[in-house]
C-alpha cells in the first residue's frame, strides 16, 4: 500500500508553492504577517498558512482541536465516542457532546441523497478489507454478503433531548472517514475568526479550506489540482479558493494490489467492496467543508458518466472538477471558467470541457 503521508506532503509543497507565488503588494505589514505549520491528526498531515499577528496561537489552536476530534471520531481510536457507539450497538444509547451529535445527523441527512453510494455505517466492511491499515485483504463474497446486512444508516437512532445516538442492531458500525476531515475545515474557520485571523489557507489530506484571500495579492488563494499520472508535486491545474473547501477524492493513492488487481480505500456500499470507479480524480468545491467531502465521496463512487450528468443538471449544488485520465478530459463545472486554468508546464496535454 502507498504511503498518504507522502501524498500529503506534497500536497504541501504545491499548494504553499501557489499561494505565495505572486509578487507582494503594498498593505498593512500586520495582516500580512505570515505563519506556517506541518502537524499530523486525523491520520493525515495538517499543513497551515495563517496571516496576522494572533497566526500563530490561531494555528496552534487548530492542531489542538483536531487532535481533539481525531480522539472524538475515529473508528480506530478505542477511548473514541465513534467506538463506543459501535461497541454499545444493539445494546444502549450512548451521549455525546453536541458537535458529534450533529456530524452525525449531518451524515445521515446527506447519505439520503447519495443514492446509495454514501454510507457511514459502512464501517463492518471499512474493517474487514482493512485497505488503509497494515493487514489489507480481499473479504470472501459470502463474508460481504453478511456484512452488508449490517451497512443501513437509517438505523442510527436519535435522542435529540439526551444528545445520545444509538444503532438499532449489534455488529453495526459507524465510519466517519468519508466526511470527518471536510467537517473539521468548517470548524477550524470558527477558530481563526475567533483568534481574528482573517486570511488562512489549512489542508487536512486531500481537503483544503481557503478562509479570506491571499494578502499578497488581494486576490482568492491559488491551489493546485494534481495530476495523479505525475510525480506527487505535479499538478495539472490551478483553481481560485476564497472561504470555500475543495475536497478530493481518487484511488490513485491509498489502496493495496493482490493477484494483479488494485483495491482502494473508498467503499462501495452497493458491492461491499473497494468501489471499481473510470473516476481518476474528482474534486468538489462548497463553502460546507462536511457536504465537499461527502460529494467527493458519492461522486467518485457514482463513475463519469453519472457524475457528468449531475454536473449539467440544475441540481447541482457545488462546483466539481472531474478528472478522466483515459481521455485526457477534465470536466469542470462552467461556473468556473474564470477561476480554473490548466497547468501550461504540465507535460500531458489536456482537455477541458465546461459542463
Amino acid at each position: 500500500m502507498k504511503n498518504p503521508l507522502r501524498y500529503m506532503l506534497a500536497l504541501l509543497l504545491c499548494v504553499t508553492a501557489l499561494a505565495g507565488c505572486q509578487a507582494q503588494q503594498k498593505e498593512d505589514p500586520e495582516r500580512a504577517t505570515l505563519h506556517t505549520a506541518s502537524s499530523y491528526a486525523m491520520s493525515t498531515v495538517i499543513t497551515q498558512r495563517a496571516y496576522g499577528s494572533n497566526g500563530e496561537t490561531a494555528i496552534n489552536a487548530v492542531n489542538a482541536r483536531l487532535l481533539d476530534l481525531e480522539q472524538e471520531l475515529s473508528l480506530f481510536d478505542a477511548d473514541s465516542y465513534i467506538a463506543a457507539i459501535n461497541a454499545a450497538a444493539g445494546k444502549e444509547y450512548v451521549q455525546v457532546p453536541r458537535e458529534v451529535f450533529e456530524i452525525l445527523k449531518t451524515s445521515v441527512e446527506f447519505s439520503q441523497k447519495s443514492e446509495g453510494a454514501f454510507r457511514v455505517t459502512i464501517a463492518p466492511l471499512t474493517l474487514a478489507w482493512g485497505v488503509t491499515t497494515d493487514h489489507p485483504r480481499v473479504v470472501p463474497q459470502q463474508e460481504i454478503d453478511t456484512l452488508l446486512g449490517l451497512v443501513d444508516d437509517s438505523d442510527i437512532l436519535f435522542d435529540e433531548q439526551n444528545s445520545s445516538v444509538m444503532l438499532r442492531r449489534e455488529g453495526q458500525a459507524i465510519d466517519l472517514g468519508g466526511i470527518a476531515k471536510g467537517w473539521a475545515c468548517s470548524l477550524t474557520n470558527e477558530i481563526y475568526a475567533e483568534y481574528g485571523v482573517e486570511n488562512a489557507l489549512l489542508s487536512i489530506g486531500g481537503n483544503i479550506f481557503a478562509r479570506g484571500s491571499s494578502p499578497a495579492t488581494g486576490k482568492p488563494f491559488k491551489v493546485g489540482f494534481r495530476d495523479p499520472e505525475k510525480g506527487e508535486q505535479s499538478y495539472m491545474a490551478t483553481l481560485l479558493l476564497q472561504d470555500e473547501v475543495i475536497a478530493v477524492s481518487g484511488g490513485y493513492e491509498r489502496y493495496f494490489e493482490q493477484d494483479g488487481i488494485k483495491y482502494q480505500h473508498i467503499m462501495d456500499p452497493a458491492t461491499g467492496a473497494p468501489a471499481v470507479s473510470d473516476v481518476s480524480s474528482v474534486g468538489v468545491i462548497s463553502k460546507d467543508g462536511a457536504y465537499a467531502d461527502f460529494m467527493s465521496t458519492t461522486l467518485y463512487v457514482w463513475g463519469m458518466e453519472k457524475t457528468k450528468e449531475y454536473m449539467a443538471s440544475a441540481a447541482a449544488d457545488c462546483q466539481v472538477i472531474l478528472l478522466d485520465s483515459v481521455t485526457h478530459t477534465v470536466y469542470v463545472s462552467s461556473s468556473m471558467k474564470d477561476s480554473f486554468a490548466l497547468n501550461p508546464n504540465n507535460t500531458t496535454d489536456y482537455t477541458v470541457v465546461y459542463l
